[in-house]
């Protein structure tokens, strides 16, 4: 009984995740307006439209990549208090043993960015611990953020294109609608940082969910009744 409420539960939340990835995606877009224009955007999508050409025509860069990967599934895992064993990356593959993990741990490393995380990470500390000091690099950062989440984004529909066993554990429409769903979520928050535009991000983004819900339930029930 317990199995088939969890398949239950599972199909009730893709229709979910769909709607509210819709919902990032428009709010993104609408939020945007209020985005500051300046040289930094476009090194950073220079960077993204760069790594997207490099990674899908030329090196795919593989053994970074299984590094990132596994240790995204490792970091997940300790968060999570779960116990963790052996790990191991090669060329092509790797794997690390990780006691009972949930869904959370499993899907990480395709809704996470590892290394844009991490280029994220290192720039945010100098700037804390040095300020103003990097300003002459800014650009070189910015086309560096753009150059790893294309990275990610290239890599992660790779690797879901060879059928992922990490998608079979929950089954795969799940899975991929989680997947869908994260990234949405992951890109606008880290935007909002950026940019510093909560307050216009977050309200745009409860006013789609609302719009959706207002089309999409309360309209049709009002016409049932």
């Amino acid at each position: 009984m317990k199995k088939i409420a969890g398949i239950f539960l599972r199909w009730l939340c893709v229709p979910v995740f769909l709607l509210l990835t819709y919902a990032l995606i428009w709010a993104e877009l609408e939020a945007a307006v209020f985005f500051p224009k300046d040289h930094l955007t476009w090194v950073f999508a220079g960077g993204f439209l760069l790594g997207s050409t490099l990674f899908t025509m030329v090196s795919r860069m593989t053994p970074l990549y299984v590094f990132g990967h596994e240790t995204t599934h490792w970091i997940m895992a300790k968060l999570f208090f779960k116990e963790t064993g052996k790990f191991r990356c090669g060329g092509s593959s790797g794997y690390v043993e990780i006691k009972n993990p949930n869904v959370w741990i499993i899907l990480a490393p395709y809704f996470i960015p590892f290394y844009f995380l991490l280029f994220t990470g290192i720039w945010g500390l100098l700037d804390l611990f040095y300020p103003g000091a990097l300003g002459t690099f800014h650009p070189l950062l910015a086309g560096l953020l753009g150059l790893t989440y294309s990275y990610h984004l290239v890599l992660t529909f790779i690797a879901l294109g060879k059928g992922q066993a990490d998608l079979k554990h929950k089954g795969k429409v799940f899975s991929l609608s989680m997947i869908l769903v994260m990234n949405a979520l992951l890109f606008f928050l880290a935007t909002l940082t950026v940019t510093r535009q909560w307050k216009h991000g977050f309200y745009s983004l409860w006013s789609k969910i609302l719009l959706l819900l207002q089309n999409l339930i309360l309209e049709p029930l009002t016409n049932l009744f």
